[in-house]
């Protein structure tokens, strides 16, 4: 069997826990399995790189910053095949130009175009573990990139799908994805499976167990992606396809802090301008939850919410590109803009939420009756986004994860979870 295994931050956090490491990946290959490893930087060590280029640098993102912020990589990357070959495990370590890991050229959160498995196969073929550096990559100009915070479980998926592995398991300091954060819920609930699309809904809307693009690339690609425990050997949660006659269910509740809702009104062109403003956000790559248009005579408005660390960005480029600039051109014609910070975004994930079993009436009615300080962004068949204070938002995620009864587990959770894919 082909295994990927990727270990993270807390995993490799020193050398007690890298000796660990390597006596895991040991016993896969007493196994007889053929294996490839991907790590993180130690705990706290990229924190601390970031740190050295915002002194620098402030937050601005470009190739100088990846050179400094990949770094840690490379250094648990070494450790880790010295820790195995002390243990009669031949290994050998890989950065990912090295690969090479070829991505686009946007750096800090570059995404992977393509992988070259040769050295990795030849690795193999020679009886080698070899131990790849999570996190980076190269575009074909040969500048070295990042993948984004999570990125390394991306670089574990992309290494799974390039070696055709059987699966691949991401070992992190939670034994599995849950219903909530436990540490936030402590009823929250482990699942014992998940499909690719609530995973990726429950990543993209703060769930931080896994790297959104990891999630989607896994999808793409049909791998088996495995969360699990680095510091107990019991079951996790898999990942796996979807089935087409699922039941309707919420899988999770989860949250993210550092929002901003932005709201424009204008006398005329709502949608037009709604469409600029789609455009700007997704060419400057800024992940965004629903563009509303809300059409009420002079106060009409359209209203997005965006990261906070993205709002210079965004404010900018509609200033520049509106009529108060007196621009011939002008993209946006608006009379005032009105800023809401300090937001989380809450999400509910699920399948077939919008279904007979009346999940958007079940939260419609909670909101209205507990009178829950919370905005509701948003309904599609398999999440429900809201927002509110980010002070308010741990009260929220416990409410709302038990008034839809997701502190209760169900009877036998894996037959249960299994017969609706």
């Amino acid at each position: 069997m082909r295994i990927v295994q990727k270990f993270g931050g807390t995993s490799v956090a020193d050398i007690g826990r890298l000796e660990g490491v390597a006596l895991k990946i040991k016993r896969e290959i007493d196994a007889g399995h053929q294996v490839a490893v991907v790590v993180s930087a130690m705990a706290g060590v990229t924190n601390q790189l970031v740190t050295y280029t915002k002194a620098i640098a402030g937050a601005t993102l470009s190739e100088e910053y990846d050179v400094v912020a990949s770094t840690g990589e490379q250094i648990t990357t070494g450790l880790l095949a010295m820790a195995l070959q002390q243990i009669g495990v031949p290994a050998r370590s890989f950065m990912g130009w090295q690969i090479p890991i070829i991505t686009d050229k946007n750096h800090g959160n570059a995404s992977i175009q393509s992988v070259n498995p040769k050295v990795l196969l030849a690795c193999w073929d020679e009886g080698i573990v070899p131990i790849i550096s999570g996190f980076q990559g190269i575009t074909r100009s040969k500048r070295i990139t990042t993948l984004g915070r999570g990125g390394s479980d991306t670089t574990a998926v992309a290494i799974a799908a390039a070696l055709e592995a059987d699966r691949c398991d991401i070992y992190t300091d939670v034994d599995g994805v849950y219903t909530a954060d436990p540490r936030l819920v402590p009823l929250a609930q482990k699942l014992d499976q998940i499909g690719y699309d609530e995973m990726l809904d429950l990543s993209a809307m703060g769930a931080k167990v896994l790297h959104a693009p990891c999630v989607e690339m896994a999808k793409r690609y049909g791998i088996k992606v495995h969360v699990r425990s680095s510091f107990d050997d019991i079951p996790g949660t898999e990942i796996i396809s979807q089935g087409t006659d699922s039941i309707p269910r919420i899988s999770g509740v989860t949250h993210s802090l550092g929002w901003a809702r932005l709201k424009l009104y204008s006398h005329s062109a709502l949608v037009l301008q709604a469409h600029y403003l789609n455009k700007l956000l997704v060419k400057n790559r800024i992940p965004f939850e629903s563009i509303d248009c809300h059409d009420i005579g002079e106060m009409s408005h359209l209203s997005v919410l965006i990261p906070q660390v993205s709002l210079a960005v965004v404010m900018n480029t509609i200033d520049l590109n509106s009529n108060n600039k007196n621009n011939k051109k002008a993209k946006f014609n608006f009379f005032e803009m009105i800023l809401e910070n300090s937001l989380a975004k809450i999400g509910i994930i699920g399948l077939n939420l919008i279904s007979k079993k009346g999940f958007s009436d079940q939260l419609l009615k909670l909101i209205n009756r507990d009178q829950l300080p919370l905005t509701l962004i948003s309904i599609a068949p398999q999440k429900f986004c809201l927002c509110a204070a980010e002070s308010l938002a741990p009260e929220l995620v416990q409410t709302l994860h038990n008034q839809f009864g997701l502190d209760i587990k169900p009877h036998a959770t894996t037959e249960y979870i299994s017969s609706t894919r």
